[in-house]
């Protein structure tokens, strides 16, 4: 299949302990025949590394606003205009608080700003932060602009807390971009999306 041909999407990955998750719906959606192109915050860096990304879809990783292929055509803007699907995985607070503000203050936030396609939202925060009224409102004010939330769902998060705020659980995420992309549906298990 040509790249012209393939669906191709973004996968916007923050900061958040669940980002080593982020590969593993890479490694599927790749596996699916999806063209992936990883934009990664300076946080989600520190979580996991942008070579991970890169031998997992075989694409280069966007982890800056200024890192340009050809000055004539923005990367952020090519990337929003290329994509038929934005993937958020795992999102964060402060993301959310970004996207809902309409704030884009490097290379994911600028995409999502800039972008046509539709958006696809998974959080993954303590739940204490997900339950705070601000981030409340500022999930609303995403779905109500059409940004669709999947997740996050309860039990023992990483903080050592239980409650709502885990990611999704992979498999989901990855069928629910398959159908989004109009893909069809594969069968995945969380400990069968990640290999080599």
């Amino acid at each position: 299949m040509s790249e012209t041909t393939q669906k191709r999407m973004v996968l916007g990955v923050t900061g958040s302990i669940a980002a080593y998750k982020a590969a593993e719906v890479a490694s599927a959606l790749s596996k699916a025949g999806i063209l992936v192109d990883v934009v990664m915050t300076e946080e989600a860096v520190r979580f996991i590394t942008p070579l991970t990304f890169t031998a997992l879809t075989h694409r280069p990783v966007v982890t800056g606003l200024w890192e340009e292929e050809q000055p004539s055509r923005p990367t952020h803007i090519e990337l929003a205009d290329a994509a038929d699907l934005i993937l958020v995985a795992p999102a964060t607070a402060n993301v959310l608080a970004k996207m809902a503000h309409g704030l884009a203050d490097d290379a994911l936030t600028a995409i999502l700003l800039a972008t046509q396609a539709p958006v696809l939202v998974a959080p993954a925060m303590n739940g204490k932060m997900w339950s705070h009224p601000a981030t409340q409102a500022n999930a609303a004010l995403l779905q109500s602009r059409g940004v669709e939330m999947i997740g996050p769902e309860a039990g023992l998060l990483a903080c050592g807390y239980e409650g709502l705020g885990r990611l999704w659980p992979v498999a989901e995420i990855v069928q629910r971009c398959l159908r989004i992309l109009g893909s069809g549906v594969i069968g995945v298990a969380g400990s069968e999306v990640m290999g080599g």
